[in-house]
């Protein structure tokens, strides 16, 4: 029986637009246990993943800027040791947010080809009429792939698998073999129909 890790809870739009507004300082950073050593953080904004272990702890999306501090030390609950890796699902500040945050902690940054180079540059959201600057060059992601990558960590094959077309063009599932469990980003949603980004 496989197990999907549900990342996104709330629209997209929705999401970009509350970010503008909300007050992060009442944000609470919920793990929740998935296995032994894989947990779902839920905060605002997409949800994250970890796993946890000896080799390091690899984390999945990083949510918005401002709840960096708050993210790292509810990781740091669950693991002491160094994150060694974020993968970002795809470009959005939901779960983008806190590339720079993470990438000035020494955490290295693995996303899809698309992400990378979506996130260099200025970005025209049509559907909320919305332009987005370029990320700072240190938020961008170091470690790029095109169709498959696979990570060797605290005894689990973690295969990320760039999906499209999806969300975005930048789409990546990360598979947990060993553990059947699968963190989609916003591929899958439970508000209804996902969101599909020019």
């Amino acid at each position: 029986m496989k197990r999907i890790f549900v990342p996104a809870m709330l629209a997209f739009l929705s999401l970009t637009v509350s970010a503008q507004t909300q007050n992060f300082d009442t944000v609470k950073i919920r793990p929740i246990k998935i296995t032994e050593n894989i947990y779902m953080l839920k905060g605002a904004g997409g949800n994250i993943g970890v796993l946890t272990g000896k080799d390091g702890t690899l984390m999945i999306d990083n949510q918005f800027a401002p709840l960096s501090n708050k993210i790292n030390g509810a990781i740091k609950t669950l693991d002491p040791g160094e994150i060694r890796f974020l993968v970002n699902t795809h470009l959005h500040g939901d779960h983008s947010g806190g590339n720079l945050n993470f990438a000035r902690m020494g955490v290295t940054i693995v996303a899809h080809d698309n992400v990378r180079e979506r996130l260099s540059k200025e970005q025209f959201i049509k559907a909320l009429n919305r332009t987005v600057p370029a990320s700072d060059k240190e938020a961008l992601p170091v470690v790029t792939f095109a169709t498959k990558l696979n990570f060797y960590l605290n005894d689990e094959e973690i295969e990320l698998i760039h999906l499209d077309p999806a969300h975005t063009d930048g789409d990546v599932a990360v598979h947990f073999k060993k553990a059947n469990v699968y963190h989609t980003g916003d591929m899958f949603v439970r508000y209804g129909f996902p969101f599909i980004d020019e």
